[in-house]
């Protein structure tokens, strides 16, 4: 039987952790912080303020209905489902930066010819036929196709970024960011909330 007040309070939990997380990360990262690790820890040390003002019962309703839904959470059969569920999100969002990475430093100069054909719509045999490609030697069939679909993948998400002036790469720093600190914060939360407060 579906619970309403229970589902309500999940989606305000779930309201407040968007409105006031990832506009906040995107900001600090655009505007304060020029490298990455200066907004790693804008998640955890909110989280944590979080946390220590709902031990402290400042939050009023607020933090009763925080502190009921991480442990009910936490210690029901669906931790284990977000914890993948982070874990994938964690390897999606590494893997396009990676991929960004290699697209701009190993297969660069096949960037390079594909954008600038691209940008005067003259893509052909001639332009595909420049391009170096992977450096594939003696390799089994099925790990050449994978070379392959890297080197495919790597030069499309290149590509992409440049067209977002970088912001593909920002936004997915920020999420592979946000997938780390959750997880850090699940385990904090699993020490520090324990089953006894469970209503």
């Amino acid at each position: 039987m579906l619970d309403i007040s229970d589902l309500k309070e999940k989606m305000i939990l779930l309201g407040i952790t968007a409105v006031v997380f990832l506009p906040l990360r995107l900001l600090a990262s655009h505007y304060l912080f020029d490298h990455w690790l200066g907004n790693l820890g804008i998640a955890t040390l909110i989280s944590v303020t979080l946390i220590v003002l709902i031990k402290k019962e400042k939050l009023g309703r607020l933090g009763i209905i925080f502190k009921k839904q991480i442990t009910k959470t936490l210690w029901s059969r669906s931790a284990k489902i977000i914890v993948c569920t982070l874990v994938i999100f964690m390897v999606y969002f590494g893997t396009t930066i990676l991929l960004v990475d290699r697209g701009n430093t190993i297969y660069y100069e096949d960037k390079l010819i594909l954008s600038d054909a691209i940008a005067q719509k003259d893509v052909d045999r001639v332009t595909l036929e420049g391009l170096s490609g992977p450096a594939i030697a003696h390799e089994v069939p099925l790990l050449a196709y994978f070379h392959y679909m890297e080197y495919i993948f790597s030069i499309s998400y290149a590509m992409l970024n440049d067209a977002t002036s970088g912001w593909l790469v920002n936004l997915h720093l920020i999420m592979f960011m946000e997938q780390v600190e959750i997880l850090g914060l699940l385990w904090f939360f699993k020490r520090y909330f324990r089953p006894a407060i469970i209503s």
